[in-house]
């Protein structure tokens, strides 16, 4: 939809300041010792404090005793933040540029339109915390499948919010909002909403999205246009080139729907930006567990092959990741509009 605007985009950085570990008292902190289970939010969480908000101060006060993917030490005993007293600030301090003009938006600056009011969109990003999904290595820089979905997950929020709709991430991270890098810095600090540790095992991992989602809906079943979408990228032998496909869980008329809507914009738009190329992405049946258990219909988007150098381009680019966004968007407005 060409009519979708563009938009800048504010990002509320966490700062934590730089802390110099032989000047730390320690008689100054509580501390804790790990136990069999223990990780990162799920200790924060326990002694009381906003997970998200103090993951990264607790990763920089006990540095050295993190493992690899932030995991912790059995039995070693680790540092807790200072909990701060947060107080209202006084709107006088910032500039007009540096706050949001609609304070109900959570992922847009404004609301264009109302193409998408009353809609609800589940955003899934695959893979997150300590699995990165599909990996691929280029130029010396490690390309994490679960870096680039949820930086497309972010973008479509916006273009949700844009348009009058509300949108849930269900995997988010503490210090990563939208990025214009070619190479997505990686790390293993996404969580689930609203602030549980992502587990290693998988289906504990795809249970606890199917769950978040449910949470939410459940408090929404009045809602009448409720969809979730899950954002992946394959990994195939690097000669094979996949366009972008999409899936439904069987039997779900309102998914299939969808998930053909969607489609029909990118059909529409390779026609129209690459008239040379024949577009292959189909529409499919995919019986996978979130699938299975989400209350509302999920279409499940395979964006193309990170192995594969032309794919890559799909996603390497921040202004194609927009543009899949923006078609995405399209094909719910689209989708919204047959169900009213």
């Amino acid at each position: 939809m060409d009519s979708i605007k563009s938009y800048t985009i504010i990002v509320d950085s966490i700062k934590t300041d730089s802390i110099k570990r032989d000047s730390i008292r320690v008689d100054s902190f509580k501390t804790i010792v790990a136990q069999q289970g223990d990780g990162i939010y799920k200790i924060l969480r326990e002694n009381g404090y906003p997970a998200k908000d103090y993951y990264n101060k607790f990763l920089e006060l006990n540095r050295a005793k993190i493992k690899e993917y932030d995991n912790l030490i059995l039995g070693e005993t680790y540092l807790l933040p200072i909990l701060e007293i947060k107080t209202e600030p006084n709107p006088n301090i910032y500039s007009k540029d540096s706050i949001k003009r609609n304070p109900d938006l959570m992922y847009a600056d404004t609301v264009y339109d109302d193409q998408l009011k009353g809609a609800i969109i589940y955003l899934i990003s695959g893979h997150g915390g300590p699995d990165p999904g599909a990996v691929a290595i280029v130029d010396g820089n490690t390309l994490c499948e679960d870096e680039y979905a949820y930086d497309i997950c972010l973008r479509i929020a916006m273009c949700v919010e844009e348009h009058g709709g509300k949108a849930y991430m269900i995997i988010n991270d503490p210090n990563d909002g939208l990025r214009d890098d070619k190479y997505l810095k990686v790390d293993y600090d996404e969580y689930c909403w609203p602030d549980l540790e992502i587990p290693r095992d998988q289906n504990l991992r795809l249970k606890q999205r199917a769950d978040a989602v449910n949470d939410i809906y459940e408090k929404n079943d009045s809602v009448k246009y409720q969809r979730v979408i899950e954002i992946h990228l394959d990994s195939r032998l690097s000669s094979s080139t996949v366009d972008v496909f999409f899936y439904y869980f069987p039997g779900s008329k309102k998914g299939k729907l969808t998930a053909e809507t969607i489609q029909n914009v990118f059909v529409e738009k390779y026609a129209k930006y690459q008239p040379n190329r024949r577009y292959t992405g189909t529409v499919g049946e995919r019986s996978l567990l979130v699938m299975k258990k989400v209350l509302p219909p999920e279409v499940f988007m395979e964006l193309g092959n990170i192995q594969n150098e032309n794919d890559r381009k799909r996603v390497l680019d921040p202004e194609n990741r927009l543009a899949i966004a923006k078609w995405i968007t399209e094909g719910l407005i689209n989708d919204y509009a047959k169900e009213e």
